[in-house]
């Protein structure tokens, strides 16, 4: 099985070498890979491994991968970017061309709901002293204020009794 599965690996190998000198348009090499799979199928019995898949399906998608144009999003109706591309776009995403271009970090996405409002978890300002004294001072004042209310609410008042059937006779 090793023996098949380093063949395949080879075979991949061609085929890669092949297609980046333009030797196979895509449709060719669609019919050339499912050739590759069930030639492996047949002989070992199973499935190529995911290593060999993944090389596969980067043959499929060669054009899309090795596309550098800067403006590919925005000419594709279905773009996808390669690894090296998503990587350099998130390095970007604080420069000023970044932000020109109308581009959004991936990660603000997270806490924004599609009414525009953020759902993060909010955080609490740590106040500085002078900021701690002043609320200080004004609780204190309030304070006494709110037990001067208080004091003449609970004090005791007069009971007022009322007899609601004297005015109904």
């Amino acid at each position: 099985m090793a023996d098949y599965k380093t063949a395949l690996h080879e075979d991949i190998t061609k085929l890669q070498a092949a297609t980046k000198r333009g030797e196979f348009p895509r449709e060719l090499r669609i019919e050339k890979i499912e050739q590759l799979t069930e030639d492996y199928y047949r002989l070992a019995g199973e499935m190529p491994d995911s290593v060999a898949l993944e090389r596969l399906t980067d043959l499929i998608l060669y054009e899309e991968i090795t596309d550098n144009d800067r403006m590919k999003v925005r000419n594709n109706e279905y773009p996808f970017l390669s690894n090296e591309q998503l990587a350099r776009r998130q390095e970007g995403k604080h420069s000023r061309s970044a932000t020109l271009s109308g581009e959004v970090p991936l990660g603000a996405a997270d806490s924004v709901g599609v009414d525009g409002r953020s759902y993060s978890q909010p955080t609490r300002k740590v106040r500085n002293s002078r900021e701690n004294r002043l609320v200080d001072e004004k609780t204190k004042s309030r304070n006494k204020e709110r037990k001067r209310k208080y004091d003449e609410f609970v004090k005791v008042q007069p009971v007022v009794e009322w007899n609601l059937r004297e005015g109904s006779e």
